[in-house]
């Protein structure tokens, strides 16, 4: 068989079974994404890398990629260095703010968090990476525990940059 036939005979299927109008629903996937774009608002902010979507309780999600700096949940916890300003920040600019999730890889993390993307859908119609914003802006550093992080380049390019002027917690905590 060749590589297309068997997308062919798929396709075949698809439309004898949903009609041609029944393929406009079918997700495609580029690459290799767990999951296809999805649009939310973010409800609550936990931290400098962990959301929660619609409402505080809601879906948490940590952005892909990024490691910011733990605050404490509880009396018996510290908070680490420059964490409060990245939870604040964090707050600041997603907070009640709509977004498109994309998806890498790997769909959640260990904790049952979903890990994205976050692509603030910005009033001029403009979408920013939300994950290289925060790395940028020194909140945040990227987060080396994972091999197939599409935007690696990315996120470091951002971190070079916050890098190289001591912004956030490389002024503060390096």
């Amino acid at each position: 068989m060749l590589p297309c036939e068997g997308m062919f005979v798929a396709t075949a299927i698809l439309v004898l079974l949903g009609g041609c109008r029944g393929l406009d629903s079918v997700p495609i996937i580029a690459g290799d994404h767990c999951a296809p774009d999805r649009d939310a608002t973010v409800g609550c902010t936990r931290d400098g890398d962990t959301i929660e979507l619609e409402a505080c309780g809601g879906e948490a999600l940590r952005l892909l990629g990024i490691d910011s700096p733990e605050i404490a949940h509880d009396s018996t916890e510290v908070d680490q260095c420059f964490g409060p300003e990245a939870a604040a920040w964090m707050e600041d600019r997603l907070l009640g703010v709509d977004v498109r999730l994309e998806f890498d890889a790997t769909c959640a993390d260990t904790y049952g968090r979903t890990l994205a993307y976050v692509w603030a859908l910005e009033a001029d119609g403009t979408e920013t990476l939300v994950n290289e914003e925060i790395v940028r802006e020194g909140y945040a550093r990227v987060f080396e525990d994972f091999d197939d992080i599409r935007l690696a380049d990315r996120l470091y390019a951002a971190q070079a940059d916050a890098q190289s002027v001591n912004a956030g917690l490389w002024a503060t905590c390096e």
